[in-house]
Formats: structure tokens, C-alpha cells, sequence
């Protein structure tokens, strides 16, 4: 039973299935509408040979005999006729067609009257054969005939109705026709079955060996974990039969599968370099905390004053650490899901850009570090988000001064170019490898330069591209042969309302 289940999933043995099915119906199909044509053509062949045969039987037996009509020879002739030909039965009518006359036992005939229609139709001399009259001898049968009036048709009294295939004949018939049911419906069953099912699994074969063929790619596809992309032909213009347009749209179901797939495994790397790197940059201030909070609080009797502002001073600058990087981290874990949406509007770019760069100025400062506008930057209006490009600026000049040693200079300039406003930051410090260039831009990375003590948590330039991406803009990086870094970046232009 499991066998024939097996073999009933595929699809080969299901076509063949419903083409024998189908086959067999229309080899039934033929074979009784070759009966019933059969039938008719009997019919029509019965009554047009023997169209005259009532008309025959009034004169050959005399059953008219001087203007009258002889009821002797006519039951004689019924008695004769029944014997010589068992298939006819003759019955004698008046004129609204009551039956008058007949020879059959008693009982057999149901009818007292047949219709008159179809023996007006017959003798108006122009009748379409197989023309059907009642059969006396059922309430729902029809049969061929054939009838004259008697004694003659410009003094009918009546109707000679002769009915041609009778109950013998019937019996007969239906004898042979069984027989011949079995015969011609059994030769065209096998033969319909034969050759329909030769030619139909020759075509079953041809379509389910490419079916076949597709399916085991596609198993391949997936056991080779999604990387066995050429095994499928593409089909750009969907030319072909249905199967070949199948096959091109699962090469590129397939190619965007791949690249879904490596998409995912890439952020499931990254996912966990981001979890180890949140980790490592976290405890380092937390730890830091936490061993000069237990110092002060274990030496708190031993501690000068100075050396107690110095241990919470240290303490409350990892504090501080600790919450810029927090507070990175979940603007990054915000933009990354798409939860921070833009807000444009017109603002001065070079009003902006004063906002921040006094923000940093003191820090810069204290590092020994000239923050500046360069003299040549344009006040050129923007669209765009402002508290989002202010983000960027941020994490842009906090990133230069990072990387600027002391008595160096930090540039910011904003310009025209082209069609676009071109802001760039320019840094004096030692300046970004070539080979790690297309790297900063991605979380938590850290370029060769930096140490782990440093504030910096790999955050600051994966925020500011993202910044970037939303507003469909690019960031460049490059070092100029003097040393340094220029970080250089475009936004929109603001609308002019008219």
C-alpha cells in the first residue's frame, strides 16, 4: 500500500493516471454514441425500405375488397404476417388513430389510441426518416412505422399501421447490440487506451524529465547551502513554454536567495563582532569605575583630599566615557532599524557648522588642537535633517580630533559643488591607510592607528554613513600626501519657493 502511495506522489504516474481515466471515458463516450447513430441509421434504413409496405399488404391480401374493407382478410393477414416476419406488428386504426384491430395475446398492448401526428407527417409524402410513431405496446417507446390509409386516401375509415421493429425484433436487437457493445467498445477502449497512452507518456516522459531535472537542481540548491547558483539557466525575455519560464524565475528566486542568505550570515557575523566589541567596550570604563569607587572606598581614612578628587575625577571621566558610548550605541541600534525617520527642512549649513565646532572647542582645547571654519566656506543653505546632520558633525569633528596629536588643527569648509553642498572635515593626524579606507565606515571597527584606551568605540563613523544613506548621499575619505584625513560629504541644496 505504501508502494502504490509512493508512486502515485509523482507526477509522471498521476498524468498517466488521469489520461487512462480520461481515455476510458471517451472510449465509453464513443461507443454509445456509435450505438445510438447505429440505432438511427437502422431506423432510417428499416423504414425507408419498407415505407410501402402497409400499402403493400392492402393490396397484395385483398384486405379492400369492392370499396369496403374485409375484417377476414385483414385478422389473415395479421395471422399471416406475424408468422412470416415476427418483427412487424400490424394494427388497423380509425381515424382519430384508436386501435381497432390486432394480433397479439391479450394484454400485451398498453395503448388504445396512438398519435395522429407522425402518420399525417408520413403520408404527406414528404417525411425526414426516421419518422417515429407510438408504439402500441408501451406508454413511452417510439418506433419506425409505416401506415396507409384504407381503403384508400379519398375514402379513408381508417389506418393500416404497421410497426417495423417490433418486441421480437427488439429483443434481437438488443442481443447483438450488447455483443456488439463489448466488441467495438472493448477494440476501442484498448486501442484509444493503447495508442493514447503510448503517445501521452512518450509526452509525459519528455515534460517530467525536465520537471525532474529542475527539481533535483533545486534539492542540489539547497543542500549546497544556497551557494550552487549556476546550475539554473536565466531566462530574462521569458521565452519558452511554461517550464523554461519556471526555470527563469527560479535563477533569480535563487540568485536573490544566495544573496539573502549571505546577507545573513554576514549580519549574524557581524551580530556577534558587535555583541564582543559591545562587550570589551563596555567593561573597560565599568571596570575602571568600579576599581576607583573600591579604592576610594576602602582607603577613604588614608586619602588626602587631593588624591580623593583625583580618584572620582577619573571615576566620573569613565563615567562620562561610558555614556557617550551608550548613548552611540543606541542611536546606531535606532538608525539601524529604521526607527529615526527624517525631517527635512531649510537651515544655514555654515550656521551649523560654528553650533558645533563651538561645541568641541573647549575639548580641542585641552588637547592642543586648533578647531576652526576655514575662512573660504560659503553660508549656502541645505535641505535636509538638521539634528541629524548635526549627529554627523559631531561624530565627524569628535572622530578628527581623536586622531589629531596636540598642536595640530582640525578644518571644517563648506562649499558649493556642482549642483550640491559640500561639506568637508580635514584633520593634521597621521592619516587613514589606503587598504582600510572602505572599513571605517562599519561598526566597531577601529583603524590600526587607534589604541583600545582611547574614548573611541567604533561607532562614531558607521552612524555618521548611516546619517548619510538616509539622505541618499555619499561620504568620501581620503589622505592627502602632506598627512591627515578629509572626510568630504554632499548634501541637497535648499528649495527655492518661488
Amino acid at each position: 500500500m505504501k508502494l502504490l502511495s509512493d508512486i502515485f506522489q509523482s507526477l509522471y504516474a498521476r498524468l498517466a493516471l488521469a489520461l487512462s481515466i480520461v481515455l476510458i471515458g471517451v472510449g465509453l463516450l464513443y461507443t454509445l454514441f456509435s450505438l445510438v447513430m447505429i440505432d438511427r441509421l437502422d431506423q432510417r434504413a428499416q423504414q425507408q425500405l419498407n415505407r410501402n409496405l402497409a400499402a403493400g399488404l392492402v393490396q397484395d391480401q385483398r384486405i379492400v375488397h369492392d370499396g369496403g374493407i374485409d375484417h377476414e382478410a385483414m385478422k389473415h393477414t395479421f395471422m399471416q404476417y406475424m408468422v412470416i416476419n415476427p418483427a412487424i406488428e400490424i394494427y388497423y386504426l380509425d381515424l382519430q388513430g384508436k386501435i381497432l384491430s390486432y394480433s397479439a395475446d391479450p394484454g400485451v398492448v398498453k395503448r388504445n389510441s396512438v398519435s395522429l401526428d407522425p402518420i399525417h407527417a408520413f403520408l404527406d409524402g414528404k417525411p425526414m426518416f426516421p419518422l417515429l410513431g407510438d408504439d402500441p405496446r408501451s406508454h413511452e417507446r417510439q418506433k419506425p412505422f409505416s401506415v396507409t390509409p384504407i381503403p384508400d386516401a379519398d375514402h379513408a375509415r381508417g389506418y393500416l399501421y404497421v410497426v417495423l421493429q417490433g418486441e421480437e425484433y427488439a429483443a434481437a436487437y438488443q442481443l447483438q447490440s450488447q455483443r456488439y457493445l463489448i466488441v467495438l467498445g472493448g477494440a476501442a477502449l484498448a486501442g484509444s487506451l493503447l495508442l493514447g497512452l503510448l503517445t501521452g507518456l512518450f509526452i509525459f516522459s519528455r515534460l517530467t524529465r525536465r520537471l525532474n531535472l529542475l527539481q533535483r537542481r533545486v534539492t542540489t540548491f539547497a543542500e549546497s547551502d544556497f551557494h550552487t547558483v549556476d546550475l539554473f539557466q536565466e531566462n530574462p525575455s521569458m521565452r519558452g513554454d511554461e517550464i523554461n519560464r519556471l526555470e527563469g524565475q527560479i535563477a533569480q528566486m535563487s540568485r536573490h536567495i544566495a544573496r539573502q542568505w549571505s546577507k545573513l550570515k554576514h549580519n549574524d557575523q557581524a551580530r556577534r563582532q558587535m555583541f564582543a566589541s559591545i562587550s570589551h567596550d563596555l567593561r573597560t570604563p565599568l571596570a575602571s569605575i568600579q576599581g576607583y569607587l573600591e579604592t576610594v572606598m576602602l582607603k577613604q581614612q588614608q586619602l588626602s583630599g587631593q588624591q580623593l578628587d583625583h580618584y572620582l575625577g577619573i571615576a566620573l571621566k569613565q563615567t562620562h566615557r561610558l555614556q557617550k558610548q551608550i548613548d552611540q550605541l543606541f542611536e546606531y541600534a535606532r538608525l539601524e532599524a529604521n526607527e529615526r525617520q527624517l525631517h527635512v527642512e531649510n537651515f544655514s549649513m555654515l550656521e551649523l557648522v560654528y553650533d558645533v565646532v563651538n561645541k568641541f572647542s573647549i575639548k580641542a582645547a585641552q588637547q592642543g588642537i586648533q578647531l576652526s571654519v576655514e575662512e573660504s566656506a560659503e553660508n549656502l543653505q541645505v535641505n535636509a535633517d538638521i539634528g541629524l546632520v548635526e549627529s554627523l558633525l559631531d561624530n565627524l569633528i569628535d572622530n578628527a580630533l581623536q586622531h589629531t596629536p596636540s598642536d595640530g588643527e582640525v578644518k571644517v569648509n563648506v562649499s558649493r559643488s556642482g549642483a550640491q553642498v559640500l561639506i568637508s572635515v580635514t584633520d593634521s593626524g597621521p592619516g587613514i591607510p589606503e587598504s582600510q579606507q572602505t572599513r571605517i565606515f562599519d561598526h566597531f571597527y577601529r583603524a590600526g592607528n587607534v589604541s583600545r584606551s582611547d574614548d573611541h568605540a567604533g561607532l562614531g563613523l558607521a552612524i555618521v554613513k548611516k546619517i548619510i544613506e538616509m539622505h541618499r548621499q555619499q561620504i568620501q575619505v581620503e589622505t592627502p600626501a602632506g598627512g591627515g584625513a578629509v572626510f568630504a560629504f554632499t548634501l541637497q541644496p535648499a528649495e527655492v519657493k518661488p
